[in-house]
């Protein structure tokens, strides 16, 4: 009987790490809500030239060598949309993403910039927008 319980209880506790791990990944529902208002999502890397431009205007050089081993999502749209395309990066794990908007200043970590991401809205689960401002930053909000 023992071991019957046991096997029951390691099933269940793998099944319910599996959907934890699983639930962090908010990439595909925020994949969607672009889509859904008709824009066009693709995975690009640093080397394109959209994404060279949105990521050297937030970024540092240093962060953007990181970002390319991130899955790196460019979102275009058609008409009035295209006037404001959007990217975010698709990190690892939310603590891949905190570590990698925290720095080093005065030998303390400063996680500044990710509590002021955060409260602006633009970290959604692992997911990162680069800074926007209108309907992509609404989008990638409510996704």
């Amino acid at each position: 009987m023992k071991k019957i319980i046991a096997g029951f209880v390691t099933a269940l506790l793998t099944v319910i790490l599996c959907l934890t791990l699983a639930g962090c990944d908010k990439s595909d529902s925020i994949k969607k809500a672009f889509e859904d208002e008709g824009y066009t999502v693709t995975v690009v890397d640093t080397n394109n030239d959209t994404a060279k431009k949105l990521l050297s205007a937030a970024l540092t050089q240093e962060q953007i060598d990181e970002v390319g081993k991130y899955g790196i999502y460019l979102c275009t749209g058609t008409g009035v949309s295209s006037i404001v395309p959007a990217m975010y990066i698709k990190f690892s794990s939310g603590s891949a993403l905190k570590d990698f908007l925290t720095v080093e200043k005065d030998g303390k970590e400063d996680a500044s910039a990710y509590d002021t991401a955060k409260e602006k809205g633009y970290i959604n689960g692992n997911c990162y927008l680069l800074p926007t401002v209108g309907k992509p930053l609404e989008i990638f909000k409510n996704a």
